[in-house]
């Protein structure tokens, strides 16, 4: 299992994300990247309300915050924004980038898994998708991808927030 002290939040102002990134920054170092920075400040405020020794940066560009990261969680607009997702290409070498999606953006990103593959064949995707159907609850994922020392840590990361997780190695 990989260290992680680090992680990159680009697209951090997606709210259906909020309980995941609460319980990460009571235990990572977060930087946050989003193109709507009044959105971002306020999840950062938000954030800092419920954890609040907890050490979350806003960065100005995506690159720098995926360059300085241990792993890289790709989120809300980020998914499917192609100009984002190459600017951090070439940073992302050996990092593990998560792709957390959610209900709308699974049916157009899953077509997208070959593509992340293909855009960062240098690096390991994770694709975590909130399976709950209650609204209230946030406490089950599946994670998917094809390295299995990758899913053993996001799996091990997200356990150890809380959060339960099923696994689904794709060869």
């Amino acid at each position: 299992m990989q260290n992680i002290k680090t992680i990159a939040v680009i697209g951090a102002s997606d709210k259906r994300n909020l309980s995941v990134l609460n319980e990460l920054a009571a235990r990572y170092q977060l930087l946050l990247f989003d193109k709507n920075i009044n959105e971002v400040n306020k999840i950062q405020q938000s954030l800092l309300t419920e954890n609040r020794y907890a050490s979350i940066e806003i960065m100005p560009c995506a690159t720098n915050a995926s360059w300085e990261a241990d792993m890289i969680i790709l989120s809300g607009f980020c998914i499917n924004d192609d100009t984002v997702v190459k600017t951090i290409k070439e940073v992302a070498t050996a990092k593990i980038i998560v792709i957390m999606e959610n209900d709308d953006e699974f049916t157009k990103s899953i077509n997208h898994q070959v593509s992340f593959d293909l855009l960062f064949p240098h690096s390991r995707i994770i694709e975590v998708i909130n399976i709950n159907t209650d609204d209230q609850a946030e406490k089950e994922f599946l994670l998917e991808g094809h390295d299995s020392y990758a899913l053993d840590t996001v799996s091990s990361i997200f356990e150890g927030i809380g959060f339960n997780t099923y696994v689904s190695q794709i060869n």
